[in-house]
């Protein structure tokens, strides 16, 4: 096929505590961010009172002075590219008279930098979550367990706590769902002037009447494909998201043991539905920079994180790049998603349980409350000049649960070998010609799925 362009699949691999390495989303910062903190500035929430007097925040521990030290690739203080506090710090500070340590690190080293940490006796309070934080780093002695900071009683952890569920490990919750990173939602764009102009139905459309499938989708891509041999269906980071559809993940976990789903008939066909699309040279293969995967006119759907949208956007000014999830698989009544979880380790060893407790606490109230979600659509479309309100709330509709379905496979947080040269493989193998089928590649991985389980199990 002389399409057909080779790239590297996979995870980015970052340096780990005992020679492991951790695994990230598609996109991320590479080096710290060369920047410095400012003085504290107020928090302009269009009159939003940034106050826990009406008694939503728990202020029965006494923390004023103390600090929370925070490991990550990014000051969560104000800096000189970000002024202005954000909604859980000022909540933080003002409430309980606490501050928050910048312990500086990058990408290429976080996790080496919390190993020395740790072994050193000066961890951090908390850390960032990724898929391999259970339980490879929690078996690894990076972090503990939560039990004894959230109430999941509490209204506002009531309602994430089935979603904690899914991180038990050994009878323990190890991470506390805040929400979503919205930069990280995995989405469909297209053109929706170039696809009127095709004589297409609006996807968007075809969503909203409940009619957007794997047939609608793939129907249309071939459709345009056979107007013109030059055109594409399809290009981006997504092969992994059209398989989520199905509700099936290739690991599973039942809370008490993980298992091989590698022979699931509906994976089977979805990677059916993969295979034949590369096979009518419908894929645009290699990297495709946002700014530029609609300036040509010649794919019709480009699947990327919502980071993404507003370099596509801006790059076409008179048209509407519209926002669509991936369809849905027959024979389900709901959308099946798998979008990054916004959340913070508790560090092994760390001391300050009343501190982290309350930033979490603050944090998941900034998440969960209409009067901070607003304002923070507010900010964001004000500061992203591509987006409209409309797209923003398309996407912020992926986390009603009455709708949309999480789907999380484990075999991403089992070992690093399995996040960054397994599941990559597995997910993306035939867009990547390394396959010729799915039956080819689970015959050819299965042994090495169940021998990653069996350590756990």
């Amino acid at each position: 096929m002389n399409k057909i362009k080779k790239i590297t699949a996979g995870c980015l691999a970052l340096s780990m505590i005992f020679a492991l390495s951790a695994c990230n989303s598609d996109k991320e910062n590479n080096t710290t961010e060369e920047i410095t903190t400012t003085a504290k500035t107020e928090w302009t929430g269009d009159n939003i009172e940034v106050t826990a007097d009406d008694g939503v925040l728990d202020q029965s521990a006494d923390i004023s002075g103390k600090v929370l030290k925070w490991m990550g690739i990014y000051d969560i203080n104000p800096t000189n590219s970000s002024p202005e506090r954000s909604a859980e710090l000022a909540l933080f500070e003002d409430t309980y008279g606490a501050s928050i340590e910048w312990m500086v690190t990058n990408s290429a080293q976080m996790y080496d930098d919390l190993a020395v940490s740790i072994t050193g006796g000066t961890p951090p309070d908390i850390f960032t979550y990724d898929w391999i934080a259970v339980p490879n780093c929690v078996t690894k002695g990076m972090y503990q367990p939560i039990d004894s900071l959230i109430d999941w009683t509490d209204p506002m952890w009531a309602e994430v706590k089935d979603l904690a569920d899914k991180f038990i490990w050994e009878g323990e919750h190890y991470v506390a769902p805040l929400g979503y990173a919205f930069n990280d939602n995995q989405i469909l764009m297209y053109n929706k002037t170039l696809v009127e102009t095709e004589g297409f139905n609006d996807p968007y459309e075809l969503y909203l009447e409940d009619k957007w499938d794997w047939d609608a989708f793939t129907g249309m891509m071939k459709e345009f494909v056979e107007t013109n041999p030059d055109n594409y269906g399809i290009g981006g980071w997504w092969a992994n998201a059209v398989v989520f559809t199905t509700g099936e993940t290739i690991v599973t976990y039942d809370g008490e043991k993980f298992h091989n789903n590698i022979y699931s008939g509906a994976i089977e066909r979805a990677q059916d539905v993969i295979t034949d699309l590369f096979k009518n040279d419908i894929i645009k293969r290699g990297w495709i920079d946002p700014s530029q995967a609609f300036t040509s006119n010649d794919l019709l759907f480009y699947g990327m994180g919502t980071w993404a949208y507003n370099a596509a956007s801006e790059s076409m000014p008179s048209d509407t790049i519209q926002i669509v999830p991936f369809p849905k698989a027959p024979n389900t009544d709901k959308f099946y998603i798998s979008n990054k979880m916004h959340s913070y380790m508790w560090v092994k060893g760390s001391e300050n349980g009343d501190v982290v407790k309350a930033w979490l606490d603050c944090s998941r109230l900034v998440n969960s409350d209409s009067k901070y979600t607003s304002v923070a659509k507010e900010k964001f479309l004000e500061n992203s000049k591509g987006w409209t309100s409309e797209m923003y709330d398309t996407v912020m509709e992926f986390y009603n649960p009455d709708k949309f379905i999480q789907s999380n496979d484990y075999g991403y947080s089992l070992s690093t070998f399995m996040c960054n040269e397994v599941m990559p493989v597995l997910y993306a193998g035939i867009v990547d010609e390394r396959f010729e089928n799915w039956v080819q590649a689970r015959e050819e991985f299965s042994t090495i799925v169940e021998s990653e389980i069996e350590v756990y199990n």
